[in-house]
């Protein structure tokens, strides 16, 4: 077998980090300079080396060019070779500066200039893969140990350029040649060309080149007026400044600025006008496009910001670049091509390498220095293992990390794709593809794509053999990739070999590609075939799980022997053709061997005896591959083909058989995908329920989805699109279950079951105890005609499955009733609730011409059998029906003055929106989200592009389809077990220096600092870690130490808050401050009833809400309880008129003495929003004496007009 070096990057990772740890550990660490060097040119020639790696690698070559002699022109040149070759792997700026930064110093050592200095004054900043500013003075130090290296700036320019004079040969003119003014020029363009789409740090390396070319300017000519001059200097030098000026780029203004003062100072000042009007032009174009993506370079270039982040940007940027390729007007075309292949660079640089590790310990432990120390305390946590028991944890580590480099790998083909439209030179393709597969060498698809370009581009053939094998026998396919990585590499090489063969013979023919018909040949079939062979054999060593499930290559080689069969049976008769099916035989006796055999295998061999009439052969096949011992695999496929050969070919019982067969299946599918489901909402319940006891949680309160905040444990919202199970009492339970265990039915705006009228619609409800209440506080009276609550039974309220048993109904006629849709819906069992109908909203403002409901059925089955509805129709209008959840958008991260109105406006103009849920404000005033329903899910992908756009400088907005497959446990109090409160800060203590104080103990995730309104610490902070244990760690390291010279207080963030909690509050003075607002609609919700009185009292007037909305008329109106700031801001609530909710005019009144005894908190669930029950979940009390009572006092009172004269008093 032939050997070739491995593509691994973890092998080349491993050999480098070993030698790092040696020299670290070594007192004379120069000993293994020549064997850091050579593992170093060994990785970089076959991986790519990331941008730390390759400022290790350069600075230990250079120091070692410097250390010779007599440096020869070779040497200079390898050293100049190695700079250019470290551009080749990303776009990382520190090695576009360094790089340009030496070809100035050898060209100032050789010419003797002495002005390098003035050029050198840059210190732009420049970012790392992380989005870190760069900070490499000591890199090699801290990596190597070795003191003798050159030095460098923080963003990667050599700092002493004196120090590279060395490594220009005396006297030598080749290397004069090599370094002239022409061949300095034009390194330093083919430098900044490389960058210079960089919106963000090109400039740096610009500002290198234009400052180099005005002091060759200066040097030459001395001090240069407007009569002495050279004109064909400053000519270039305007031409570059013009070039800059066409590319849109963060400093635009400033280079404009800069060409101004450069024409005023060198130009006579007739051609003033007439320079700066031409390079005007260009300036303004390119200063628009730089606006229209302003916002989005504001999102990406931030620290360790994701993917997500990115990916707006790359999707706006390639619909423009598509936009423009089929619109008339192309001016900007090649611009806009430029800045999308720069921005896929820069994305790839963050986010397209090989993983550094299996998980983010392990990178972390990667990306610090190997110090004997770190490499001992890290080997102490893995423990000792055999090497046995290594290898198959790192086996199981690129099998994990392999849904990390799909994503990667579909970003690099996604900027190949960009590259293949846009360049006609495919050289510039066979770069990226090179790059690519450098890059990420696990990925079968890149190095298919780089076959494949190969023999599009008509390259030897010998060179696509040296890649072939080059890849087949380093293994690393197999083992990084496996199958899925395998096959496609195996494919492009069998389809280059045919391409090539079919080129040979057409020219050897002199006729086109077309018409040659290679599997007729029958030397050219073998060949092929063979191929065919050699790579199927290539897969079988796989391990099972890692084979390929659809047998891909099996497929491609009996089709190519079918085909040669009939090429060779039309020329020499059937029997010729007989010798060939054997070896499709063949193919599918080895693919189906064993019990066990993939489903696909067997449908294929089933289907291939089929076409060749073997009926019996095929339908054994059939019956089999149904049978098979594999129940994770689905056998739909195979029985449906079953059922549809049976119909073809077989006797009524033979039909009977496989179509009892394809119903017992497919019943058994669902029986299990159902149990899954249910049971895994079971386990998260119990969990809920298990976690909400111990921590006197609402049991009520479930899940958030994932990838959203998870500690709202404030967010009192309900709906139908939400993630925790709620429950349903029956109709008597709900009037005769006591308050401690009674549980709300949601409240809607129409409801299918009648409602008790238990209690008036205008109670206002006081929920300033939250504490479990004594019976005879409650003052509850059973209603005539009921038994105590001593003899009555409890009914056990059934489980709601509100997410999946819900279903939108759109395009109904605008005049839909309830009625209509219990009709429509009369054959699905189980209707719970419907919300709506309501109109649907048109972007135009016109006339709706049809309406939108939410129904909710008793479960997930029900709902499925409804949605059979779809697409039937009421009257003239054909119904969609489509699940909840695909309608509705999760929405969060916006400014916290951002109102209802606002959110309906932006999402509005992708469709009609069915609500619009908030949740209460009456906690954490920082994390903001509401749930956007649409009527159908078109609408709310359409509305998706809003996902990272930036709604002000401060808040990038969060858009997520609300998906209840994607639960995840609430981890509220292991949140607080890893979050530590510190108190005693100075007020000028800034959150890096909080950071740093704590990572000396333990990693820290987050730091928040809360502020005063003038910008200044309020001397308290917490700190999250990534776990308990490493949070009590820093705590007890830091508790009563100085910080920044004051004494801190260091604890758990839980102990913190118990210890500041906020003291009771004098009911009388609590009852001043509050108002009741009367003449709300049932479909209020408590975060839209504090805008509204936000917006006319000022923000944060409004400190809580309690509402409730009324229940024995859906026409009613209810009231609400709202607490305000202060008793002045209640006066001038009062004092409020034409204040109306949606259209209702609302009343505002003081809060009465009694209204503390007229409703009473209950401890049940939350409500669920709008349309629903309250946000804190009230529950109305009767007694008919206290009734009575409040309403002779009610008749008594004043009214509010002597209130308001108090006010004046």
């Amino acid at each position: 077998m032939v050997e070739a070096p491995t593509l691994d990057p973890w092998r080349y990772q491993g050999w480098i980090r070993s030698i790092q740890c040696k020299l670290l550990a070594s007192e004379d660490p120069t000993s293994l300079i020549s064997e850091f060097i050579q593992a170093y040119s060994e990785a970089s020639e076959h991986v790519a080396l990331r941008p730390t790696d390759w400022h290790i690698y350069l600075s230990i070559a250079t120091q070692k060019a410097l250390n010779e002699e007599q440096p020869s022109n070779e040497t200079m040149q390898d050293v100049i070779q190695l700079h250019k070759s470290s551009l080749q792997d990303s776009m990382d700026s520190s090695l576009h500066l360094r790089f340009a930064s030496l070809v100035l110093c050898l060209y100032s050592a050789c010419h003797r200039e002495q002005n390098i200095q003035d050029v050198y004054e840059i210190e732009d900043q420049v970012t790392d893969i992380t989005g870190k500013p760069y900070e490499l003075s000591n890199l090699v130090k801290n990596w190597t140990k070795l003191d003798e290296s050159p030095k460098l700036s923080s963003n990667g320019m050599y700092a002493k350029p004196e120090s590279l004079g060395k490594l220009v040969p005396m006297n030598d003119e080749q290397a004069g040649s090599e370094l002239s003014v022409d061949a300095t020029r034009s390194r330093l363009r083919e430098i900044y060309a490389h960058c210079a789409f960089h919106t963000k740090e090109s400039g740096a390396v610009w500002r290198l080149y234009h400052g180099w070319e005005v002091s060759l300017l200066k040097v030459r000519y001395g001090v240069v007026t407007k009569t002495n001059q050279s004109q064909e200097q400053l000519e270039l030098i305007k031409q570059a400044y013009l070039a800059r000026l066409q590319i849109p780029h963060d400093s635009i203004e400033d280079t404009f600025q800069s060409y101004s003062q450069f024409v005023s100072t060198y130009f006579p000042v007739e051609q003033y006008e007439e320079l700066l009007a031409s390079a005007n032009k260009l300036y303004g174009e390119a200063l628009q496009m730089w606006h229209s993506r302003e916002r989005y370079e504001a999102a990406v270039n931030q620290e360790f910001n994701s993917l997500d982040q990115w990916m707006p940007y790359l999707s706006w940027e390639s619909h423009k670049i598509k936009t423009l390729r089929t619109s008339k007007d192309k001016a900007h075309l090649a611009t806009e091509e430029e800045l999308g292949a720069a921005l896929y660079r820069r994305a790839l640089h963050r986010f397209g390498w090989y993983p550094l590790g299996q998980d983010e310990k392990e990178e972390r432990h990667l990306l610090r220095p190997p110090t004997p120390a770190e490499e001992k305390a890290w080997n102490g946590k893995k423990g000792r293992k055999s090497n046995k028991m290594i290898e198959r944890e790192r086996h199981l580590a690129r099998v994990n990390i392999r849904a990390q480099c799909a994503t990667r790998e579909s970003l690099w083909l996604d900027y190949a794709a960009l590259i293949a439209h846009t360049s006609s030179d495919s050289v510039h393709l066979l770069d990226v593809c090179e790059n690519a597969t450098r890059v990420l060498p696990s990925s079968g698809q890149l190095w298919a794509l780089y076959m494949r370009t190969l023999v599009h581009c008509q390259r030897p053939r010998a060179q696509f053999d040296d890649l072939y094998h080059k890849v087949r026998y380093s293994g690393t396919l197999q083992e990084c990739g496996g199958a899925k990585a395998l096959i496609p590499f195996l494919q492009a090489h069998i389809d280059g070999e045919r391409n090539l063969a079919t080129m040979e013979v057409a020219s050897a023919q002199h006729t086109s590609p077309e018409e040659v018909a290679l599997y007729a040949d029958l030397d050219q079939f073998m060949h092929i075939y063979e191929l065919l062979v050699e790579a199927v054999s290539q897969v079988s060593p796989l391990r099972k799980e890692e084979r390929d499930a659809s047998y891909a290559l099996e497929f491609y080689t009996v089709d190519w022997i079918e085909r040669a069969a009939r090429a060779l049976s039309a020329a020499a008769g059937p029997e010729a053709a007989a010798s060939l099916y054997p070896l499709a035989q063949s193919v599918w006796e080895n693919a189906t061997q064993g019990t066990s055999s993939p489903v696909q295998a067997y449908l294929g061999a089933a289907e291939y005896f089929a076409r060749h009439d073997d009926n019996a052969r095929a339908r054994h096949l059939f019956r089999t591959g149904a049978n098979v011992r594999n129940s994770d695999e689905n056998k739909l496929p195979v029985l449906e083909r079953w059922v549809q050969f049976e119909h073809a070919r077989g006797s009524m019982a033979q039909i009977e058989t496989a179509e009892s067969r394809l119903k017992s299946e497919s019943d058994r599918i669902w029986r299990q995908w159902y149990k899954s489901m249910y049971s895994n909402q079971a386990i998260e319940q119990g969990t809920t329920s298990s976690y909400s006891a111990s921590n006197g949680v609402d049991s009520q309160t479930g899940p958030v989805e994932s990838g959203q905040f998870d500690s709202q444990n404030e967010a009192n919202i309900g709906m139908e699109s939400a993630m925790q199970p709620t429950t349903q009492p029956t109709l008597q339970s709900v009037s005769h279950t006591s308050p401690e265990t009674d549980t709300k039915p949601a409240q809607s705006p129409m409801r299918i079951e009648s409602e008790p009228q238990d209690a008036p619609a205008d109670s206002i409800l006081d929920s300033s105890s939250t504490s479990k209440r004594k019976a005879d506080d409650l003052m509850v009276q059973d209603l005539p005609g009921t038994e105590s609550k001593k003899n009555r039974t409890e009914v056990t309220p059934p489980s709601r499955d509100r997410e999946f048993s819900s279903i939108m109904v759109s395009n109904l006629p605008p005049h839909t009733q309830v009625s209509d849709l219990l009709k429509f819906f009369k054959e699905c069992d189980g209707l719970l609730e419907v919300v709506g109908p309501r109109p649907e909203t048109t972007a135009d403002g016109k006339s709706p011409s049809s309406s939108a409901a939410q129904v909710e059925f008793q479960d997930r089955e029900a709902a499925a059998a409804a949605r059979t509805r779809d697409l039937k129709r009421i009257e003239e209008h054909e119904v969609h029906i489509a699940p909840s959840y695909l309608c509705t958008l999760y929405v969060t991260n916006f400014p916290p003055e951002t109102n209802d109105e606002q959110i309906r406006e932006l999402f509005g103009k992708y469709g009609s929106l069915f609500d619009v849920r908030w949740p209460s404000r009456k906690f954490v005033q920082s994390r903001r989200f509401c749930y956007v329903q649409y009527t159908k899910p078109d609408y709310a992908q359409a509305a998706l592009v809003e996902h990272g756009k930036q709604w002000t400088d401060e808040f990038a907005l969060q858009v997520f389809l609300s998906n209840p497959s994607h639960k995840k446990q609430r981890t509220d109090a292991n949140a607080n077990e890893r979050e530590l409160y510190m108190t005693g800060l100075p007020r000028n203590a800034q959150k890096e220096q909080i950071k740093s104080f704590f990572e000396q103990h333990a990693p820290v995730e987050e730091v928040r600092l809360p502020l005063r309104p003038d910008g200044k610490s309020r001397g308290i902070a917490f700190i999250s870690f990534y776990n308990a244990i490493e949070a009590r760690r820093a705590m007890q390291a830091t508790n009563s130490t100085r910080f920044l010279g004051r004494l801190v207080a260091v604890m758990l963030s839980e102990a913190g808050r118990k210890s500041s909690g906020p003291k009771p509050e004098d009911p009388q003075l609590k009852r001043a401050r509050s108002v009741v607002v009367s003449g709300l609609p049932q479909d209020a919700q408590e975060a839209v009833i504090q805008q509204v009185i936000e917006k006319a009292l000022g923000r944060n007037s409004v400190q809580r809400v309690f509402w409730t909305p009324a229940r024995h008329d859906s026409s009613a109106t209810a009231d609400s309880l709202v607490e305000l700031q202060d008793a002045e801001t209640a006066g001038r609530a009062l004092l409020l008129a034409n204040l109306d909710y949606d259209g209702h005019p609302l009343r505002i009144e003081p809060r009465r003495s009694f209204t503390d005894h007229a409703l009473t908190p209950r401890t049940a669930s939350r409500g669920r929003g709008r349309g629903r029950g309250g946000a804190l979940g009230f529950a109305r009390v009767h007694n008919r004496e206290r009734t009575a009572e409040i309403a002779s006092q009610d008749n008594a009172h004043n009214g509010q007009d002597k209130f308001r004269a108090l006010l004046y008093k």
